[in-house]
């Protein structure tokens, strides 16, 4: 993966995407950056809530959409900042598990998504994904402001194969970038994130070895 879509990884602001022009399993993205405020600042049930619709919004059937990448980012990102703060010995045992119920929320959010990498990057053959993540976000590849024709374009199916393969392939992607971080956590003490961190970290490894 190039350094310029590393750095884009890891720096990018949940501001700058677009997410209303984003698609999403069941219209547009609009509501992804709530959810994600949801279940960093929300209590217990906002947060499995949130949690559930992500995982519904980001793939469904085994089908990634346009706004799956750019959430994955996100996921990961609230993954490494829950699980390093879950140990801090100044919190709360109520605070702590709510950090590890989140960890676990996010681990078991993406694993559906990484099976979904793996499947698709095992069958697909003579493909080429875009030359960076930050082409899906080219005016051309984006839903327009107004909503009015939506129907018709959902009718249309407006995603080309190369872009749903750069999807697949740049969700992928960062998984693999995150992949250290999801192998600590299966050394977890906790039993649950044990457990969800090795199931989601086998589907990563699952994805290294086809791509």
């Amino acid at each position: 993966m190039l350094q310029q879509d590393v750095a884009f990884i890891k720096n990018v602001k949940m501001e700058d995407i677009p997410w209303q022009r984003l698609i999403s399993s069941y219209g547009r993205a609009a509501g992804v950056p709530q959810w994600f405020h949801a279940m960093a600042h929300g209590d217990m049930e906002a947060m499995d809530d949130a949690a559930g619709r992500l995982a519904e919004e980001l793939e469904h059937q085994s089908t990634l959409w346009h706004a799956t990448p750019f959430g994955v980012i996100f996921a990961m990102r609230m993954l490494g900042e829950a699980a390093n703060d879950s140990v801090k010995q100044e919190l709360s045992e109520q605070e702590r598990e709510r950090l590890n119920a989140l960890v676990v929320a996010i681990l078991k959010m993406c694993q559906p998504i990484a099976v979904a990498c793996a499947d698709t990057l095992g069958h697909v053959v003579d493909m080429e994904p875009f030359s960076s993540i930050t082409d899906l976000l080219h005016e051309n590849e984006l839903w327009p402001e107004d909503e009015e024709e939506d129907e018709e374009r959902w009718e249309d199916d407006p995603v080309s194969d190369q872009t749903f393969y750069s999807f697949v392939y740049y969700t992928a992607q960062i998984l693999l970038l995150y992949k250290e971080e999801i192998r600590r956590l299966c050394d977890s003490l906790r039993e649950e994130v044990r457990n969800a961190a090795e199931e989601l970290y086998a589907e990563v490894e699952r994805i290294e070895g086809v791509g």
